[in-house]
């Protein structure tokens, strides 16, 4: 196989390199990745949220390269605790990592549940300070005026006994425990500002208008601005309110109870959408603090399963969707803008299966929330790295197929006079070559 070589952008590592099946590396697109990791801001969040955790040592790891050596190996498909044992990965990412041993299930465990008390806590706020920051570059990369918050909740069925693991709303399997994930996620940058891994029996509204309270005037900090678009499970008046008061727009569902659907029934300003194949009315939403628009929406034309177009008769009172709102555009618009909300979807199914958010890895429930809040941090660079770097500007791909054609590519490492290159093969160098300039740009200009 013709080779050629790449020589590496760090400090030369203290690394011996046997010669050996083991040398071989098949994710040297990690190499890259995480030097662009480096130069983000990320290191220096954490360093700060784990202030008192600076100057100790864990086992052999500070806290910031342990929890990026954690991130990294998540990107890289280890989604469960116990992947970290294997005694190849753990060559490769003692090269990528500059360190002789890399952490382990034990060193994991030790670290979210005994030398950190409540660590989920301090990773929030890290999810946060860094999603800010990945929003600041994606807002200057494409010229941002509007911003759209996705909100909403799923759940995933536990089995055994599992702290945390409760029963609640499950509409896989109903009266079976389970854990709530709730995902917090900006449309235009398809990128996370919060995750958080809740009980089975926590409905997803508590503590929705607290968490607004505090993320609204961080968000207006950016001089954009902010829509929120959540199902019907976030319907309260008060949130209502509150955002109207703060200047935000707003889509959020209604559940379809008897007196809404009776209000529907008279709806005037009866209109079609022929973009959506639908009917539209409304009405306005009479609160004690304010009016709103409430919007009726019966779909005309469904696909079932199998692909087939069948056209549906509705009752007077009964509605595909019913929602309120406070802003000022077409019913069909604000309609379009709802159904885009569905995108939100795609993104919790890459967090379960592509990274594992959800999964029991511990009987504490702290170490499933503390994983849950680094898959989101894992998530958000690898959008970031995405447009940054490989410039996938039409369509980021999910996690699956960034592994396959960019971060699992074949080489190793060797040394010539002293000095420590990578091989990688004929076919990847160009490629290989393009995003490590690439990284090295953003390490001038960040």
């Amino acid at each position: 196989m013709m080779l050629k070589t790449i020589s590496r952008i760090f400090k030369p590592f203290s690394v011996e390199i046997r010669k050996s099946k083991l040398r071989l590396i098949k994710s040297s697109g990690l190499i890259p990745l995480y030097n662009f990791i480096l130069k983000s801001p990320l290191k220096e969040i954490i360093d700060q949220e784990f202030l008192d955790q600076r100057n100790k040592k864990l086992i052999k790891y500070l806290v910031p390269e342990f929890l990026i050596s954690i991130i990294v190996r998540l990107i890289d498909g280890s989604i469960r605790f116990y992947h970290f044992r294997n005694n190849v990965n753990d060559e490769v990412f003692a090269k990528i990592f500059k360190t002789g041993k890399v952490p382990h299930f034990t060193t994991l465990i030790y670290f979210l549940k005994r030398n950190i008390f409540h660590a989920h806590v301090y990773l929030e706020r890290i999810l946060f300070r860094f999603s800010i920051w990945v929003l600041i570059q994606e807002i200057r990369r494409q010229s941002l005026k509007t911003i759209t918050i996705d909100v909403d909740a799923t759940a995933t069925t536990i089995y055994g006994k599992q702290e945390g693991a409760e029963k609640g709303y499950n509409p896989e399997k109903r009266n079976t425990k389970c854990f709530q994930l709730q995902v917090w996620t900006v449309r235009e940058t398809k990128t996370l500002l919060k995750v958080e891994l809740r009980k089975g029996s926590v409905h997803c509204s508590n503590g929705f208008l607290p968490d607004l309270k505090i993320l609204v005037p961080e968000m207006k900090k950016l001089g954009v601005k902010i829509r929120l678009v959540a199902d019907s499970g976030y319907e309260n008046y008060e949130v209502f309110d509150y955002l109207t008061e703060q200047k935000v727009e707003f889509i959020i569902a209604q559940k379809q109870r008897k007196t809404v659907k009776k209000a529907g029934k008279w709806a005037k300003n009866k209109q079609s959408s022929r973009k959506y194949d639908c009917t539209l009315k409304e009405r306005p939403l009479v609160t004690n603090n304010g009016t709103y628009r409430q919007i009726f929406v019966q779909v005309d034309k469904v696909y079932d399963e199998n692909g087939q177009l069948f056209f549906v008769d509705f009752v007077s009172d009964e509605f595909t969707n019913v929602f309120a709102t406070n802003m000022d555009l077409t019913a069909a618009h604000i309609y379009g803008l709802y159904r885009d909300h569905a995108q939100v979807e795609t993104i919790i199914c890459e967090l379960k299966s592509g990274f594992g958010a959800v999964k029991s890895h511990c009987d504490k429930f702290d170490v499933n929330q503390s994983l849950a809040q680094l898959c989101g941090i894992s998530y958000n660079i690898k959008t970031l790295y995405a447009s940054l770097i490989l410039k996938y500007d039409d369509r980021i791909p999910d996690i699956k197929t960034l592994r396959d054609e960019q971060l699992h590519i074949p080489g190793y490492f060797a040394n010539h006079s002293g000095r420590e290159v990578y091989n990688v093969s004929a076919s990847a160098y160009n490629r290989f070559n393009i995003i490590v300039n690439r990284v090295r740009d953003f390490r001038a200009t960040a």
